[in-house]
């Protein structure tokens, strides 16, 4: 199935394969100017009381900044998700972790430890642990945060944050404008993949080329890859904010 989107108060027009596009910006200046406002009451020809106040008045303006910018745009894009393990959906025996000092971190369970090592993250049970967030790092293993965070040390952020190949930098912002799925999505889903504003801020083992995984939130069942938002989308086609 095909699914699109359009993308809202930007004007485009085609050259060759690169789209540039307009984007308003609007502005709205309050201007604050001071007035004078004179009372005068006059007896006879004497003028008995003068006295003079102060009125501020407000004037509201909106202006229209318009910037142009270039728009790379490209298909065949792989689109995957990823997500915080959580051990309480696991069986596993408790074994101590400690971190790359030989500081003992807390006891966790063995099938729960080999997901956060590959979705980087994961939440205690506070059974033998803590129950803070569990993170694995190829070079620095196991380390702890009170809240799962991406490559650069910021908090991981739902349907924003995505983790992205090298080549895409630090601080790009990639907009889903269409994809073909053979899977059965619920309106909620094709939603938030045609009208999120993803942001790339966390790196991944095994991202190369074309390929870009979404950041969902944390495990809320027992076998994540039965869940809706397991994505495996191919094909996509995505914008690019420098």
């Amino acid at each position: 199935m095909l699914f699109t989107s359009t993308i809202t108060s930007i004007e485009a027009k085609t050259v060759t394969s690169i789209k540039t596009y307009s984007i308003v910006t609007t502005i709205t200046i309050t201007e604050i100017s001071e007035k004078l406002v004179t009372k005068t009451q006059l007896t006879g020809e004497a003028v008995r009381e003068f006295s003079t106040t102060t009125k501020w008045v407000i004037e509201t303006k909106t202006v229209e900044h318009w910037k142009t910018i270039t728009l790379g745009c490209e298909s065949g894009y792989l689109i995957t998700s990823y997500w915080t393990v959580r051990e309480e959906f696991y069986r596993g025996e408790k074994v101590p972790v400690r971190d790359s000092s030989g500081k003992l971190l807390g006891y966790y369970r063995s099938d729960f430890l080999e997901d956060v090592m590959v979705e980087g993250w994961g939440k205690g049970d506070g059974v033998g642990n803590d129950g803070s967030y569990l993170g694995y790092d190829p070079e620095l293993g196991f380390i702890k945060s009170p809240e799962p965070l991406d490559a650069y040390g910021s908090p991981l952020i739902p349907w924003k944050t995505i983790a992205a190949p090298p080549h895409l930098r630090k601080g790009t912002t990639i907009l889903i404008i269409g994809f073909t799925s053979s899977e059965e999505l619920s309106k909620d889903i094709v939603s938030k993949l045609l009208t999120s504003k993803f942001i790339v801020s966390d790196r991944g083992a095994g991202l190369i080329g074309r390929h870009i995984d979404i950041y969902i939130g944390e495990q809320d069942r027992a076998d994540m890859n039965e869940s809706p938002y397991a994505l495996y989308i191919q094909n996509a086609t995505v914008c690019f904010f420098p």
